[in-house]
């Protein structure tokens, strides 16, 4: 009788999953699929089978074939342990059945018996040595005793067989993955992907491999390729929005302000309700001076999330920019209702307040910000002029020494400390002060005109004290 079901099946769910990425890598066991389907109906059918083989069985035990057919029927009604009599039955009419082997280490396999799975594919190949799927779930079975090294080598050899066997290279990958050898990770994963070009979670897996190795371009076509397959792949959009914000962040910084509003177009082309990204989109708007649309962006991120700080924050920059000072106190105060820690959002109500002549209140918002963020250079500038202007000179003297102190190279620091010096009556020290701002910025208007009024006076001084000692005489 001939073998009228197949000699190997697919072991369906009985799968090796490795972390990677906060996705998982799935390595499938490779075997033929079943003739039968899994309905109900498959089922019935399979237990009419049984009956007549456990039948041929009984009046010729030493019918290779039934055995052999019996061994899957009761695989596929997961009666391993009956499945795994069969096949050793088989073994035992002809010891040199390969495939009876093979099954047996997917049997094992599936039961977690990874050391009889490993023996049982070992002995398959000492009989077929250019088996290619044997060897790629030998390689699973290592995998799953951790023996990343020797299933490696097993998949290698399976793909030296079989150089099309997509399932090898994916699971090279996830290892390779798994030791940090990225490069040879992605090699493995793009072979993969050259055989089998639509398979989404392959690609995605290979999208998210290129993003974590610094090759975003990639990532973006690769997630893009899952897209043009499946239109709704809900994480590669997702992916692609941080991917195309990301870049939008980085053309940004370079000072590409059109091609960083294209990038977080398309982000939100990927991902509607991206908060974020309105609220970067609506920063490039300000560089640009696109201030009504950096408003409108800023109230879409703030209507996606209305506790959303920083869009409070950035749109009062916004409203600040248009001189629209009332509107941008109501939403700094909104800000700080949010958190009422934001130091951005004190700074930015100090500098409104100053620009209305309101110094007290002023200096009573670079106050908060500097209990805050106590080295904050621009909010100390800041505090320290008022304090000049309200002529509270020791303040102000000790705010731009402790901006001084952090960072010796700042011009504008050294000019004010000669204003301050030059309104104590300390008009060498002012002098000495201008010439520091000078010498770090040689193109400072203000420290020029305020040297020379500090020599003038200077020297009206030197006059008035000669004038003095003349009238003395």
């Amino acid at each position: 009788m001939s073998k009228n079901l197949q000699k190997k099946w697919f072991v369906q769910g009985n799968t090796i999953r490795y972390p990677y990425f906060g996705m998982i890598g799935v390595s499938f066991f490779l075997c033929l699929k079943l003739a039968m389907s899994a309905s109900p109906e498959g089922e019935i059918l399979d237990r009419e089978i049984m009956k007549k083989y456990q039948k041929i069985v009984l009046q010729d035990p030493s019918n290779l074939n039934a055995h052999f057919n019996l061994g899957i029927l009761y695989y596929r009604n997961a009666h391993l342990d009956e499945a795994i009599r069969e096949f050793n039955k088989v073994l035992e009419i002809n010891p040199n059945d390969s495939e009876a082997y093979y099954n047996l280490g997917n049997i094992f396999n599936k039961k977690a018996l990874f050391d009889d799975a490993i023996n049982s594919y070992k002995k398959a190949l000492a009989m077929n040595p250019r088996d290619a799927e044997v060897f790629h779930n030998l390689g699973n079975a290592y995998a799953s005793k951790g023996m990343i090294n020797d299933a490696i080598s097993s998949y290698k050899k399976a793909v030296e067989i079989n150089p099309k066997l997509a399932e090898s290279y994916r699971s090279i990958a996830y290892l390779y993955k798994k030791k940090g050898q990225i490069s040879d990770s992605v090699s493995s994963f793009e072979k993969a992907a050259n055989f089998i070009p639509k398979d989404t979670g392959l690609l995605f897996d290979l999208a998210s491999l290129y993003e974590s190795n610094g090759s975003p371009d990639n990532a973006i076509l690769t997630y893009r390729r899952v897209l043009s397959i499946d239109l709704n792949h809900k994480e590669a959009k997702n992916r692609l929005a941080m991917l195309y914000n990301n870049k939008g962040v980085s053309l940004a910084l370079q000072g590409k302000k059109d091609e960083a509003i294209v990038a977080y177009k398309e982000a939100l082309q990927n991902k509607e309700d991206f908060k974020e990204v309105y609220n970067n989109l609506g920063a490039a708007y300000v560089d640009k001076g696109m201030i009504d649309d950096a408003i409108a962006t800023y109230k879409k991120a703030i209507e996606i999330s209305p506790n959303f700080g920083e869009a409070y924050n950035n749109l009062g920059v916004a409203y600040t920019k248009n001189k629209a000072y009332d509107e941008a106190v109501s939403i700094f105060k909104k800000t700080l209702s949010l958190n009422k820690n934001h130091a951005g959002a004190h700074f930015n109500l100090g500098v409104i307040y100053s620009e209305k002549g309101m110094k007290p209140e002023a200096i009573d918002e670079y106050n908060e910000v500097l209990r805050l963020t106590p080295n904050d250079l621009l909010a100390l500038y800041n505090r320290g002029v008022l304090y000049l202007e309200n002529g509270r000179l020791p303040d102000a003297s000790a705010d731009m020494k402790k901006i001084i102190e952090h960072n010796p190279k700042l011009a504008a620091a050294h000019h004010m400390l000669g204003d301050v010096y030059q309104k104590e009556g300390q008009i060498e020290d002012a002098i000495a002060e201008y010439k520091r701002a000078l010498e770090i910025s040689p193109e400072l208007q203000e420290a020029l005109h305020s040297i020379e009024e500090a020599y003038r006076l200077k020297e009206k001084i030197a006059k008035n004290k000669t004038a003095g000692k003349a009238k003395q005489e």
